[in-house]
């Protein structure tokens, strides 16, 4: 059976506060199996029989079970590997963030999200995720999600490019 890693959005920033054994529960009562999460951040892995209807499933199963709306960015196996592999500005990158996307976004929006990069920061778009590098702490950068989910017009979920490599290797190689 495939095997595929929902990633969600706002889970565990206040006030939507989630213990992982009950998201486990939910996401096993709508029918899928093997659950699994990799830390506190709404990674949540599972199999599922290939199918287009999963992540609408998957939103409706913790709204109902949870009482708020929770986005779902689902990627399969071959497509998280993928994205953990990138290394969109050369070897490793101190402070790579990968922010997920619902869809592809239109090029213009891209082009004028890139070119608003300023300081030490880098973007790269590359499918459906946002690739940003940046030199040390997050706050002190002038880029944010926000900035993104503004320039793309669309929502995202944010995770470090160390959190996908270890899903990626620990459920998915």
């Amino acid at each position: 059976m495939p095997r595929f890693v929902a990633l969600l959005r706002a889970i565990n920033t206040p006030p939507r506060h989630v213990k992982m054994d009950r998201l486990r529960a939910i996401v096993e009562g709508a029918g899928f199996e093997s659950v699994a999460t990799y830390i506190a951040s709404g990674n949540v892995i599972f199999e599922a029989p290939d199918s287009d209807d999963i992540a609408a499933r998957l939103e409706d199963a913790l709204s109902e079970g949870l009482g708020f709306d929770v986005p779902v960015y689902l990627r399969g196996a071959t497509e998280i590997a993928a994205v953990a592999d990138v290394r969109p500005f050369g070897g490793e990158e101190a402070n790579l963030e990968i922010s997920f996307l619902p869809s592809v976004p239109d090029p213009g929006d891209v082009e004028r999200l890139v070119a608003a990069t300023s300081g030490n920061d880098r973007l790269a778009v590359i499918g459906r995720e946002v690739y940003w590098s940046h030199v040390g702490p997050r706050r002190e950068s002038a880029h944010s999600e926000g900035r993104v989910m503004r320039a793309l017009g669309m929502q995202t979920t944010q995770r470090s490019a160390t959190t996908v490599r270890r899903i990626a290797d620990r459920f998915f190689r």
